[in-house]
């Protein structure tokens, strides 16, 4: 009970000193806008100023900044005139792109690597083969049967209902072997392969990642420039309240968009 006690006891004292700073605010204002008769001082002048910037895009529109935010972010705010935001938004825009061009030649090159190393040391021409062949390599050491061998294509199908050798993979021009697991150079060889189509997938994943970080870049971008759009055209109405405390001056300035 006394612990809660204490949270409850600073809890109040903060929403008091937050109240009282409200006043104090407030107090000012009233302070540096009341007349002689209030105060006894000589009336002060009263000056309105447009915030021009609140209807800066008034004739702008909404339905062509959003395409262009969809299309490039950047555009849209560069539309809106929100330099400094469309800059950032480009140069994010281009490491997105320059990052899925990286994975994107690094998956090509393993991909290659993959078919080179297969026709070297399985005994098939993998030259042209997709990257879904050359996964069942990295899967099974053999495609056909030898000695009831385990890590066979072919007794994987089997296993799993196939018969009369229709398997996914047809045996016409597509039979490999890395050789029998009992040599551990044979072993070394298939294992480096799959090490090979390892950094493949990787490779792979990294796009995917790039290509969501491209298409999230334009969600921020088109949500940021309705928030521009929304504060410099003047559409709707917004209330704003900010301090202004200075040596020579004190008031408080009230923003009202509509």
């Amino acid at each position: 009970m006394a612990a809660h006690d204490d949270e409850g006891h600073v809890v109040v004292l903060i929403m008091i000193r937050v109240i009282s700073i409200l006043i104090l605010l407030a107090a000012i204002s009233v302070w540096s806008q009341s007349g002689p008769e209030s105060f006894g001082v000589p009336s002060k002048e009263i000056t309105i100023e447009v915030d021009s910037s609140q209807t800066a895009n008034k004739d702008k529109s909404l339905g062509l900044a959003l395409l262009g935010s969809a299309v490039l972010p950047g555009t849209g705010e560069a539309y809106l005139r929100e330099n400094k935001s469309a800059r950032n938004f480009v140069l994010v825009e281009v490491g997105f792109w320059a990052s899925l061009f990286v994975a994107w030649q690094v998956r090509e090159s393993y991909l290659q690597s993959g078919r080179n190393y297969a026709s070297e040391f399985s005994g098939v021409d993998a030259s042209g083969k997709s990257a879904a062949y050359l996964e069942n390599l990295a899967s099974y050491r053999s495609y056909e049967e030898y000695e009831h061998r385990q890590d066979s294509y072919e007794l994987t199908q089997v296993i799993s209902g196939v018969r009369n050798g229709q398997y996914d993979v047809s045996a016409q021009g597509n039979t490999w072997d890395f050789g029998s697991s009992s040599s551990p150079e044979n072993t070394a060889r298939w294992r480096e392969f799959q090490s090979v189509m390892r950094y493949y997938r990787g490779a792979n994943v990294a796009m995917s990642f790039a290509v969501g970080a491209l298409a999230l870049n334009r969600v921020v971008a088109i949500a940021h420039t309705l928030r521009v759009y929304r504060r410099t055209s003047g559409k709707g109405i917004g209330l704003h309240f900010d301090p202004l405390i200075s040596p020579d001056f004190s008031g408080m300035r009230l923003a009202l968009a509509f």
